[in-house]
């Protein structure tokens, strides 16, 4: 190990900070870089040093932005902890009453998409009111300006609201609009936020793509429609289901390390 802590401080080191994370007000934590080494014993930034704090940390779920190693000395970093899954995964139920009385209901407006099919949806997906963030603000880069827009819904790992912690972007458009024509919308909110999925519905068409990268094209992953969710919602589940949302996250941001 780099010189620092001994081997047993150095672990309970992760380990407080890791509980000192989880009961801060945001769950959030930020501090400077030379802050965070010598908490554990560094008296200098090297390579090695990074690294063996970046695989600690992720060994118990810590997740930092930006990465140690694109920072200097003198960098703010923002610390923040996976919420683990601990409860039993939520199972689909294809008696569920909701998919025939969604299959009938018409939509007026966008609102009501989101309200009446959007909202119950998400929670047979396994999202909770704390892992749902409605009407989130999303800061983007058009040519050469900042500018700061609205996602309908962007679902979280709890109630973390940190770009490590994304799950899923949501776009609602009213009926009467195509959803292929918004997709680049939605692509445009994931790439900013880094979240593994997004989905483009209009209440009746459903679209659901991975995101990849700014230079890759996305993988359109599902496609359906309310009227026959009850036939495809096994697929939908296994692709943006909290669960597996929330895993796919986890190891998106091993890879990225």
């Amino acid at each position: 190990m780099p010189t620092g802590l001994e081997e047993e401080l150095f672990e309970a080191a992760v380990l407080a900070l890791k509980d000192s994370i989880s009961t801060a007000p945001k769950q959030i934590r930020r501090t400077r870089l030379r802050s965070l080494l010598a908490k554990f014993g560094f008296k200098t930034r090297t390579v090695d040093r990074l690294q063996h704090l970046t695989n600690a940390f992720t060994e118990v779920g810590i997740l930092t932005l930006p990465t140690l190693s694109d920072c200097d000395r003198d960098d703010w970093v923002a610390l923040s902890v996976i919420r683990p899954i601990t409860a039993p995964e939520p199972e689909p139920n294809p008696l569920d009453a909701w998919f025939d009385e969604i299959a009938k209901k018409e939509f007026a407006t966008e609102k009501e998409v989101e309200i009446r099919f959007i909202v119950p949806l998400l929670e047979r997906l396994g999202y909770t009111e704390d892992d749902r963030a409605d009407g989130f603000p999303i800061e983007i880069i058009v040519g050469s300006k900042r500018t700061v827009t609205e996602a309908d819904f962007v679902l979280f790992d709890g109630r973390n609201r940190s770009m490590d912690n994304a799950l899923l972007i949501i776009e609602a458009k009213r009926t009467t609009k195509r959803v292929k024509d918004h997709v680049s919308q939605a692509r445009s909110y994931a790439m900013f936020m880094g979240t593994p999925y997004y989905m483009v519905t209009n209440g009746d068409d459903i679209m659901v793509f991975r995101y990849q990268s700014p230079l890759e094209a996305d993988r359109q992953v599902f496609s359906g429609q309310r009227k026959t969710l009850r036939e495809s919602f096994q697929e939908l589940f296994g692709i943006i289901g909290r669960p597996h949302a929330a895993a796919e996250n986890i190891e998106r941001r091993k890879r990225r390390v």
